[in-house]
């Protein structure tokens, strides 16, 4: 079932994201899974061409080397992701092919320490047992979070095309004394069952008869006092497209 998250921005603007499941993080991580896989069989066989020899080095130092090889591997798994994520603004190629991105919790990009944080604790896969649990808490919590979204306040969305995070050199390319700007601003944030109960209204009035004006009149009385307006439209269907318009679509 798809689930929806509604940020308020400080802008007063609600941003709607959905939440990516485990179906598509599951499939993004194999094919990241193979990606490594292909990158260490090459280093291999690199290696191999060049002369190394792995035989003499693993009967001199032994059980040395194989620690040595294993870590190494661990250490590239973990930062595989967190140096994809950091270019690709919270995606992996994997992450990518299926369309979903890592962002805060609050809505802005993943930053460094975020991206370090929750890959580091990825080392919890190498435990069958955790790898499931990590697995159960994208399942059963509310946000499909994980053990390590949990530690560095991160969540997965699904990417729209007309998705676009916002980023400081946005926000000082912006101009803030412009009209566009202003019109930007949402004046009537309202929360999602708010705004769906509204937009259903509008879309039915016509067709409820004459109880669409006590609807409307409960609904204008409603939002009128929720954010102090008297008055100031000549009716009260031009007051409800405005909050529509407000909290949909709008291209922050």
């Amino acid at each position: 079932m798809k689930k929806v998250l509604n940020i308020l921005t400080p802008e007063n603007v609600y941003i709607e994201y959905e939440l990516a499941g485990i179906g598509s993080r599951f499939a993004a991580f194999i094919v990241d899974l193979l990606i490594q896989f292909f990158a260490f069989c090459l280093t291999l066989l690199g290696l191999y061409f060049a002369g190394f020899n792995y035989e003499g080095i693993i009967a001199e130092l032994g059980i040395q080397v194989v620690l040595f090889a294993v870590t190494m591997l661990i250490l590239f798994h973990l930062v595989y992701y967190s140096i994809f994520e950091l270019l690709m603004r919270g995606q992996t190629p994997g992450k990518k092919l299926f369309s979903i991105r890592v962002i805060r919790q609050n809505g802005e990009p993943e930053g460094v320490f975020d991206s370090l944080l929750r890959n580091f604790l990825r080392i919890v896969y190498i435990i069958p047992f955790l790898y499931l649990l990590d697995a159960f808490f994208i399942i059963l919590t509310k946000n499909y979070k994980r053990i390590g979204d949990y530690a560095a306040n991160t969540i997965v969305i699904k990417v729209r095309k007309a998705d676009k995070l916002i980023t400081v050199d946005d926000l000082l390319r912006t101009n803030f004394d412009s009209d566009d700007y202003v019109e930007k601003v949402n004046k009537y944030p309202v929360t999602h069952f708010e705004y769906e109960v509204l937009k259903e209204f509008l879309a039915r009035k016509n067709g409820i008869g004459d109880r669409r004006y006590i609807f409307a009149y409960n609904l204008n009385k409603y939002f009128s006092r929720k954010f102090n307006v008297q008055n100031k439209y000549e009716s009260p269907y031009e007051f409800f497209e405005d909050i529509i318009r407000m909290n949909s679509g709008i291209d922050v």
